[in-house]
């Protein structure tokens, strides 16, 4: 009897660990309830819907995007919207030689041979010539420049297009670049006939497979082509099927794509360009209207939102779906995070779906070879707080489809979040069809129904989760709830505005307080409702019952109403007695429909940031002992950084002996990230890691202390923070005659200091001007004596809204980047070092900002600094010595010795440098003071 159980336990555990095998764990499926809704319904797996990836190409030719589930072409159409692939067209003239047919244009020194009789018939004899040579690749982020594989950028791909006597237009394109057309065959825009070919690569498989599109009225072809990885990843997610030819899938294996490629991949990241991304959501509306099928937007690009849901491009997209109110957006949320306010544009819209990024156990163990108990949120995963986003997690790390160039398959962020909830928009959508033939569900319903059925976890607040991780069969039953309750024709939309500090008119869809430290608890704060007549209705009066998740914040009225166009005010007050620890305070409302059915209407988010204070009671230093962060979770410190501090030290300590894998983070007031710290990683040695942070600008500060996802424990430690202040009397310019600073302490704790300094380079101010119509570039040189120069970019919040994506990139003199960087906010920088053996090297910069609107302009400011190979040594003392003593509200006077650089120095330019205030104990310095210098 003990034997027979014993082998029943075997053969339990050995079916369990088969199962476990033979799942698909590598873009996993389980936990969202994708796997059992197919099993359930393997009809609904997004047949008869529509998904765009609006990102860097699809790469039409790789298993997994061949063909849908139903053996039906996989990607239907496709478009480029950054010209990165565009060949120019021009008038070709028939020479006949020696027997054989040569198309020319001499103006262009371009020419092609062809055997006429083996090609269309033309309709007439206008025919066109244009050439795509390698070198437009050079810069690509695929490093796939040599298409052939020939060891050599330099060759050059004729192409000539003509119209057909059938009335269709066709190119013929020297694909094996032998500058002859004979053994080519007529290729036609993508969507009239799904012609994909290849260049065929002497190393082994070509780099990518393209497409093309024919425009005769604009003299141009259009190649299109995935050379950024990026966008086929996010495709295979959303709707690959066979993936690699195995039984890998995507969310939505049945449904059809189309490429929108809004990345230009010669620019850092693949960014996007002047209207690129605008153009692309009008392609797809045009679509969505014409064609039957439910159409899914779903875009993985973004940058950082420093007005949060009022850039052009989020205007832009109000506009465009509230005329088209069936078109679905879906977006990552972005990777800014894990600091609150960190939610990036266009996904802080109200019109669009974002998704956050959760690494499933699963695709933890089998693609990363960690372990954890329960799916994590991604660190750098944005998160919301003036806005209410991101609407859901979903999985954010997978295995996927990728063109043959990309070295691997296995990407992570909310970039991969994006597609997931596409998907399974797909598949919901797909069901709907089915099941409820022709009733339309505006797009605003269906966010509303899988933000209801997602899965909320108690470890994570709703800044961070939004309405919690995506599950289908959740939001399945809900669909098949609502619209049998024909709540399509009932459901309302509802624009909330309320109060918040960080934002310029301090008005947000969310009540938001950054820093709660002087509210007293008798103060009131109001939500307006007003609903956007989506029902189209003149008459309108409905009753809401109202609910507060939190016991901190106390509702003044427990019912409201919404009269016609008539606004409802929602007021509320804070019960401070349940606020006393310093942290961040969340709390929902949300509005029920006051009748039988109890629905849900709307939701009002309040957040209220405690701080810890700095002050002479605690010697302007905070300390937290002993404390623990799980893996890969983070905790929150917020820490008020007030006026007269000009130095934070950060230091983090592991505890005794205990196992410690973490890292920390400092964010600023507006929830942008200023510094990452290295991660400390240690078994059974101390270790210590810190920071110094300079002349930051007051305001509440977030610190937080992140357990990372490989970690194989918890993580034990204490971290600190203090604060400095060497204030000094003015203006730190320098001359030999006036070389005297005078600097004071502010704080009450007596400071000793070591004195030194250098002259580090020369800088130059400057502002330019630039609209849509173009970029900005400019030659420079570094001399003998200069190691780097860097472009320091300052933009103001409002012209950064104007834009989609900024690049930066510096070419050397044969035009190849050496360096490329792009704006994730306002501010930001490209460098270039001097590397080169040569008295002198010639640089090109080119500033590239892509502007929502071609009408767009704006100024930018630029600090170009250039550093020198050897810092000039200055010597700094107070009273004939090289050190001084700060006491608490009093000032000395330090004096600077020093000499004119060797360096040729450029007029208009100013000398800079730094003087450092160095601990005597730990030779750390505490402060770095910039001062310039004048001869």
């Amino acid at each position: 009897m003990k034997i027979k159980k014993l082998f029943t336990v075997i053969f339990l555990f050995t079916v369990s660990i088969l199962a476990q095998e033979t799942g698909q764990t590598f873009l996993s499926l389980k936990d969202t309830g994708v796997e059992e809704f197919l099993q359930l319904h393997p009809e609904y797996d997004g047949r008869g819907t529509i998904i765009f990836i609006l990102d860097t190409g699809v790469d039409i030719g790789v298993d997994g995007l061949v063909k849908t589930s139903a053996g039906d072409v996989k990607v239907i159409d496709v478009q480029d919207f950054t010209g990165e692939g565009d060949v120019l067209l021009f008038a070709a003239d028939i020479n006949e030689q020696d027997g054989k047919s040569f198309f020319v244009n001499k103006e262009k020194n371009y020419s092609v041979e062809a055997n006429t009789s083996l090609m269309l018939k033309a309709a007439n004899e206008n025919y066109f010539i244009g050439a795509f040579p390698e070198k437009q690749l050079i810069n690509s982020g695929s490093g796939s420049a040599d298409l052939n594989g020939n060891g050599s950028t330099e060759d050059v791909y004729y192409l000539l297009a003509y119209q057909t006597q059938d009335d269709y237009w066709v190119v013929y394109f020297d694909l094996n670049g032998n500058k002859n057309l004979s053994d080519d065959k007529p290729l036609r825009t993508y969507k009239e006939n799904y012609d994909a070919f290849t260049i065929e690569n002497q190393k082994g498989l070509p780099p990518f497979t393209m497409a093309l599109n024919i425009f005769p009225e604009e003299k141009k072809v259009s190649l299109f082509f995935d050379d950024g990885s990026h966008g086929t990843h996010c495709c295979g997610i959303a709707a690959g099927y066979n993936i690699g030819g195995s039984t890998l899938n995507g969310v939505a294996p049945g449904a059809n794509v189309i490429g929108l490629k809004i990345g230009h991949n010669n620019f850092p990241g693949g960014a996007t360009v002047t209207e690129s991304m605008k153009k692309a959501y009008l392609y797809a509306d045009k679509i969505s209207k014409e064609r039957k099928e439910p159409c899914i937007v779903s875009m993985s690009f973004g940058i950082g939102s420093e007005i949060e849901g009022r850039s052009d491009m989020e205007m832009f997209l109000a506009e465009l779906l509230k005329t088209n109110p069936y078109l679905y957006v879906s977006t990552s949320n972005g990777n800014n995070g894990p600091g609150l306010s960190s939610t990036g544009l266009p996904s802080s819209s109200n019109f669009v779906f974002s998704s956050g990024a959760v690494l499933t156990t699963e695709v933890g163990r089998d693609n990363y070879g960690t372990t954890f108990d329960k799916n994590i949120i991604l660190y750098f995963s944005s998160r919301g707080g003036e806005v209410s986003k991101p609407d859901v997690v979903s999985p954010g790390a997978c295995t996927s489809t990728v063109p043959n160039f990309s070295g691997g398959d296995k990407f992570w962020g909310t970039s991969m979040a994006c597609p997931y909830s596409s998907g399974v928009m797909s598949l919901l959508l797909s069901a709907a069809q089915k099941e409820f033939p022709g009733i339309k569900i505006p797009s605003q319903l269906l966010f509303k129904i899988i933000r209801e059925g997602a899965v909320k976890r108690e470890e994570y607040s709703v800044l961070d989760q939004g309405a919690g991780y995506i599950n289908v069969v959740n939001a399945y039953s809900l669909l098949q709830k609502y619209l049998k309750n024909d709540e399509q024709n009932k459901f309302e939309t509802y624009t909330i505005t309320s109060f918040a500090t960080t934002q310029p008119d301090n008005k947000s869809q969310n009540l938001y307080i950054r820093d709660g430290s002087y509210l007293t608890g008798d103060e009131i704060f109001s939500f307006t409702v007003r609903r956007n007549n989506f029902l189209n209705a003149d008459k309108f009066y409905r009753v809401y019952n109202l609910k507060s998740d939190s016991d901190w914040l106390v509702l003044v009225q427990k019912k409201t109403y919404i009269r016609n166009s008539q606004p409802s005010i929602v007021n509320i007050k804070f019960d401070k007695s349940k606020m006393t620890k310093p942290g961040v305070y969340t709390a929902r409302i949300t509005a029920f429909r006051d009748d039988a059915s109890g629905t849900p209407e709307f939701t009002m988010l309040a957040t209220v940031i405690v701080p810890e204070e700095f002050n002479s009671q605690n010697k302007y230093s905070l300390n937290w002992k002993n404390q623990n962060v799980n893996i890969g979770m983070v905790n929150r410190y917020f820490i008020n950084i007030p006026a007269g501090q000009n130095s934070l030290h950060i230091k983090l300590n592991r505890n005794a002996k205990d196992y410690a894998r973490i890292r920390y983070r400092l964010y600023d007031q507006s929830g942008i990230a200023q510094y990452l710290s290295p991660t400390m990683y240690s078994v059974n040695s101390d270790e210590v890691i810190e920071s110094y942070h300079y002349d930051l600008t007051p305001g509440v500060y977030e610190l937080i202390a992140e357990g990372l996802f490989n970690s194989s424990a918890s993580t034990n430690y204490d971290l600190s923070t203090e604060l400095f202040s060497i204030q000094t009397s003015g203006d730190e310019v320098i001359s030999e005659k006036q070389n005297g600073i005078v600097v004071s302490n502010l704080f009450n704790e007596v400071r000793n200091y070591n004195l030194s300094g250098e002259m580090l380079g020369y800088k130059k101010s400057y502002s330019i001007n630039l609209n849509g119509s173009g970029t900005y570039k400019t030659p420079f040189t570094l001399r003998k004596g200069e190691q780097s120069r860097d472009f320091n970019l300052f933009l103001s919040k409002e012209d950064f809204n104007k834009v989609t994506d900024f690049s930066m990139v510096i070419y050397d003199e044969e035009g190849i980047a050496i360096s490329k960087d792009g704006l994730s906010f306002s501010t930001g920088s490209v460098s270039v070092q001097n590397s080169q053996d040569k008295d002198s090297v010639n640089y090109v910069l080119e500033i590239i900002p892509a502007f929502t609107n071609s009408s767009g302009s704006m100024s930018i400011n630029v600090d170009e600094v250039t550093n020198f190979v050897e810092a000039v040594s200055v010597d700094v003392k107070s009273n004939k010595n090289n050190s001084v003593t700060l006491f608490p509200n009093s000032s000395k006077t330090i004096n600077c010795n020093f000499t004119k650089p060797g360096n040729e120095i450029p007029a208009s330019t100013q000398i800079f440098g730094k003087i450092y205030f160095k601990s005597p104990a730990s030779a750390k310095t505490e402060y770095e003071l910039p001062v310039y210098f004048t001869f």
